[in-house]
């Protein structure tokens, strides 16, 4: 889309004031979102609700016949904390807080606690969104359902993925198919984020621990939501081997440009590539051709420093303007127990980098020219500056 339809910082719109969005949508069919972008502040304004939804459909998924209605359940996934009066509590302002990232105590799905809800004994569309500023999820099925994994950020895979779990990031979605036929009616199956190792997702040593007061710290296992089943069937469905159309063309380019970007704490800040957010800046290296292809390395650095303070963090970075493929991800811990939910194949607009880790992503640039931005999707670290813009010419 052009960069006017972008939402960059610098577009912000003023108390009063009004900015019409207008631009053709050409995205895969998928699972997208919306949220405001107004730096040093976009944490704050998501936690408050200023996020939803955008799905689109195509033909291709309609030939699919996947299950709809009632079948389809929308899950934003977000953690939040509350006073006394059940008003909102945001501290994502402190120091702190800003370099961890702000973690609730109290788990949300579509701005319900920990719902319940009544099912059929039938196969669901689940479309999950990690809408949470800076927590990580390893999301399961009770009763040892799997995971039928069928789309992600970008739309549909090519194949349908089974696993034990899925590592959701801040920001990123997943397309997911359910089957409770085999239930009976009264059953209860939950969506739980299972229990891993806090480091696994990094945290910032003596002082993230002196900073943190969330009362659920990344990592402990959580109670997400309920599906009850009821003595009434859905339509017939059979998850197809293959899905639609996915973009056959789609290759790695050895020939593409290599540009390597470290992720690093650095002058008490987080950092892309040794710099921090400045409204109009753009280095040479963050100036690409319309339509050009580049491979951008992500190298998530080691920052220790001593007496138990680490600087080490899982980062969920996210690029603007086009969607982008994994090429592949090498280094990190040895045994990290959010790695085997990953899910890098299709289309992508953000990827999760773990501590240590290199994450080489291929990305074909808008033909729109304009400044667009890449950030972490923590949004404590985006708001601290962990963004850059780049431009297309």
């Amino acid at each position: 889309m052009p960069d006017s339809a972008d939402g960059h910082p610098r577009l912000a719109i003023g108390n009063g004031q009004e900015y019409v969005y207008d631009f053709e949508v050409t995205n895969r069919a998928g699972t997208y979102w919306y949220h405001p972008h107004p730096h040093m502040r976009t944490g704050a304004q998501v936690y408050q609700g200023l996020a939803g939804l955008l799905l689109v459909s195509d033909a291709d998924e309609d030939a699919l016949a996947l299950p709809s209605g009632e079948a389809e359940l929308l899950c934003v996934l977000q953690d939040r904390r509350f006073d006394s009066r059940n008003q909102f509590i945001y501290q994502g302002g402190g120091q702190m807080e800003m370099m961890n990232g702000f973690l609730g105590d109290r788990m949300l799905v579509s701005g319900q606690l920990q719902p319940t809800r009544d099912v059929d004994t039938a196969w669901h569309r689940v479309r999950l969104l990690n809408g949470s500023n800076a927590r990580i999820y390893k999301l399961a099925w009770s009763r040892n359902l799997p995971m039928t994994i069928i789309g992600g950020d970008g739309g549909l895979l090519e194949h349908p993925l089974y696993q034990r779990a899925l590592t959701l990031a801040p920001g990123q979605r997943a397309d997911v198919l359910l089957d409770l036929t085999g239930l009976s009616a009264g059953t209860d199956v939950y969506l739980d984020s299972l229990a891993f190792p806090e480091a696994d997702a990094g945290g910032m040593g003596m002082m993230g621990m002196m900073g943190n007061t969330a009362a659920v710290p990344n990592g402990a296992p959580l109670r997400m939501m309920t599906l009850r089943t009821r003595a009434r069937t859905g339509a017939a469905f059979q998850v197809p081997d293959r899905l639609p159309s996915f973009d056959a063309s789609w290759s790695p380019r050895p020939d593409a440009r290599i540009r390597r970007l470290p992720l690093a704490f650095q002058q008490m800040q987080w950092m892309l590539a040794g710099r921090t957010f400045s409204m109009n800046e753009v280095a040479a290296d963050e100036t690409v051709a319309a339509g050009s292809t580049h491979v951008w390395e992500f190298v998530n650095q080691s920052n220790g420093m001593g007496m138990g303070m680490g600087m080490e963090m899982a980062h969920p970075i996210h690029i603007h303007g086009r969607q982008f493929r994994v090429l592949d991800r090498t280094g990190g811990r040895t045994i990290n127990a959010l790695r085997d939910g990953i899910v890098d194949a299709g289309w992508r607009d953000t990827v999760l980098v773990l501590p240590g880790e290199t994450v080489r992503t291929q990305v074909t640039f808008t033909s729109h020219p304009g400044l667009y931005l890449y950030h972490c999707h923590i949004l404590e670290h985006e708001d601290m500056g962990m963004m850059r813009n780049f431009r297309v010419t």
